[in-house]
């Protein structure tokens, strides 16, 4: 490689290092320069009680595994505080069959999150509406009980659903759905407050 080489490769190394490209959640501060954050249990502003105790262990799930931040239990200890509110929780049909049966739903969760520094009570970040939506087969025929998807996150095996009435199988599933909503919400929440986004 002659100098032109040489010299544009150290430019092109440069210019990718300072671009700022990195993954997803791997910032290495909260906003407002925080590393212990305590989080609250979120306000449930939705018509299922107990989803407020999914949202937390989920989140504090997820502040764990990825052990940037020390998650703190005293208000006094934390540089920050999460809080939030869930503010919807809807199950609607999505899909039916000719004679108007309901065979897919979809389960939306939408939350509100700020960090809060407890020394000053100001906001240092905050998103509004962060949504997510995860769906689920209410038939057993809708069921693909051989797809990755069903495998690797059911409770059931292929031989429980045609045992199950129609309406146990979608209570199983729209608890399934329920847990991979509140599971994908924390992790957006997470990247978000990471990457200040």
């Amino acid at each position: 490689m002659g100098r032109v080489g040489r010299v544009f490769a150290a430019v092109l190394l440069s210019a990718l290092a300072g671009c700022g490209y990195h993954f997803p959640g791997e910032g290495n501060a909260l906003p407002g320069g925080g590393r212990r954050v305590l989080v609250s249990r979120f306000e449930n502003r939705t018509h299922s009680p107990g989803v407020e105790n999914d949202v937390l262990e989920g989140l504090l799930l997820e502040f764990s595994r990825r052990g940037q931040f020390q998650v703190v239990r005293d208000q006094a200890e934390a540089d920050l505080v999460l809080e939030g509110s869930i503010t919807s929780l809807e199950t609607r049909p999505v899909a039916f069959s000719k004679s108007d049966e309901t065979l897919q739903y979809e389960t939306i969760m939408t939350i509100s999150a700020s960090l809060r520094d407890p020394r000053s009570s100001a906001i240092v970040w905050r998103i509004s509406s962060l949504r997510e939506t995860d769906s689920y087969g209410a038939v057993t025929q809708t069921v693909v009980a051989s797809s990755s998807a069903f495998l690797s996150q059911s409770n059931l095996n292929a031989n429980d659903l045609n045992q199950l009435t129609d309406v146990q199988l979608s209570e199983s599933q729209k608890r399934e759905a329920l847990d991979r909503v509140v599971e994908n919400v924390s992790r957006d929440l997470y990247n978000a407050i990471v990457e200040d986004f």
